[in-house]
């Protein structure tokens, strides 16, 4: 396989992953999530905002190894905020108010990790595989943070 067959593949991985992202999360009141962690990536992130290519196609040219770290963890922190509001809500728990945004939450996290796994599962090497090294122990922990909350449950 040729290295320019290797880029359509993840291209086309990425494309067709990131095709269905969420671009205006909502406690479901019309209340939007906070996203205070994503000021604290840079805008020259590729991650940083959604891609205005067709599809949402993510940017592979400007997406650099250095870029996924940074993103990982500033998505897995908006997302603990967007459940911290969810939680800490005024009003009963409804399927409106916590399902459903619970759902939307962690949009730069899932947009971080649709591209970074499509290119690792595609095409890696000893750089993308420290970052999966580092990265896999801190998103399970992330994930038991959601899941396991008893304020949330």
């Amino acid at each position: 396989m040729t290295s320019s067959h290797r880029y359509l593949l993840v291209a086309a991985a990425g494309l067709a992953l990131t095709a269905c992202a969420y671009s205006s999360p909502s406690t479901g009141t019309g209340t939007p999530i906070p996203s205070a962690s994503a000021a604290a990536l840079p805008a020259t992130n590729p991650f940083f905002a959604a891609s205005t290519l067709q599809y949402q196609a993510p940017p592979f040219d400007r997406i650099h190894d250095t870029d996924y770290q940074p993103a990982f963890e500033a998505g897995m922190k908006q997302q603990i905020a967007e459940i911290d509001a969810i939680v800490n809500q005024s009003g009963p728990p409804t399927f409106d108010n916590t399902i459903v945004p619970m759902e939307r939450s962690g949009v730069l996290l899932t947009r971080v990790a649709k591209v970074f796994f499509a290119v690792t599962g595609a095409n890696t090497d000893s750089t993308l595989q420290r970052i999966q090294e580092q990265e896999a122990p801190r998103l399970a922990a992330h994930s038991d943070a959601i899941y396991l909350n008893e304020k949330l449950f």
